[in-house]
């Protein structure tokens, strides 16, 4: 018996991303597709998820789409999956619901073996989903394109 499995990789970031980040986002896909991954990428029509999307469609990459609307706001892939996130799926103590777009960054998370945030070293939400996927136990590397002077 041969069983296969499939390596889902995230590719997340900022929808304020330099042209660096975007480069950085599509070698990032090139690669998950020469190894025959499935792209997991939120549905933001700005920044690292719409070149992600961009890319997988040029590539005809495996690519599932997340989002929390009924269709993807980057219009997705024709070839690939989108999934609808409903915010229902993650609650914090005491039982209140986590807002939808923290709940597909969840849900992604959890759907793959691999991460990847491409981080500006500004956005809340890209740190938060690596340090999510940290917790989880996860493969994650978050790659700072922050140039900003450090203290």
């Amino acid at each position: 018996m041969n069983i296969q499995t499939t390596t889902h990789l995230i590719i997340a970031g900022n929808r304020y991303a330099t042209s660096e980040m975007l480069d950085y986002a599509r070698r990032a896909v090139q690669r998950a597709h020469q190894l025959g991954w499935t792209i997991v990428v939120g549905d933001n029509p700005k920044g690292v998820d719409m070149a992600v999307v961009e890319e997988c469609r040029r590539l005809k990459a495996k690519v599932i789409v997340a989002g929390i609307a009924n269709f993807p706001r980057n219009y997705g892939c024709k070839h690939g999956s989108y999934i609808k996130v409903t915010r229902d799926l993650y609650r914090v103590s005491g039982g209140n619901l986590l807002g939808g777009y923290t709940a597909r960054d969840r849900w992604m998370v959890d759907n793959a073996q691999r991460c990847l945030f491409i981080w500006n070293g500004d956005s809340p939400g890209t740190k938060a989903g690596y340090e999510y996927a940290m917790q989880r136990g996860k493969v994650a590397h978050l790659i700072n394109f922050d140039r900003s002077p450090q203290p």
